[in-house]
């Protein structure tokens, strides 16, 4: 969902700057909580105080709930035949290709020198090579980020951009 919000509020309504979307991004993955919700919650806090984070939220979640109340009404025997398994599996190569796209997206924002390379591949290397949980890749990338860019700030601001 990140990516869809993204586009609305920084592209199309223009509500606020693709700097300040990636900082709220950051928080909302290191808060423990769905990512959306979170984004949802720091958002809709930020443009129209409590009321606007309520209804934020409630406008992330109601849809899915709803949706997942349908499926688990009337679409669960359904789950056992090979062509609706099957769309599935495609709709988890849809997924997968999104979450590239998302990476991509934010990863050609955030990665503007080759020290936030080494933070990057630290973090995937700790998950993805030493097959160690998501937050130790967290934890990696933070102690990096910390050593490496002590002059990096949330606004965007990189104080290695010309070191290249």
């Amino acid at each position: 969902m990140s990516p869809v919000m993204r586009h609305e509020l920084v592209i199309k309504r223009r509500w606020m700057k693709d700097a300040d979307f990636i900082s709220v991004m950051s928080l909302a993955t290191v808060v423990p909580g769905a990512i959306a919700v979170n984004m949802a919650y720091l958002l809709g806090r930020r443009l129209r105080g409590k009321t606007g984070a309520a209804i934020a939220i409630s406008g992330t979640i109601l849809p899915s709930f709803f949706v997942i109340l349908f499926i688990a009404g009337f679409l669960l025997p359904f789950f056992n035949y090979p062509k609706v398994a099957a769309f599935f599996r495609g709709c988890a190569i849809a997924v997968v290709g999104q979450l590239a796209f998302a990476g991509f997206i934010f990863g050609r924002k955030l990665l503007r020198s080759w020290r936030h390379f080494i933070v990057c591949a630290g973090g995937v290397l700790t998950i993805g090579v030493l097959g160690m949980h998501p937050i130790w890749g967290i934890m990696a990338a933070s102690v990096l980020g910390f050593w490496l860019c002590p002059g990096d700030n949330p606004q965007g601001a990189d104080c290695h951009a010309n070191d290249d």
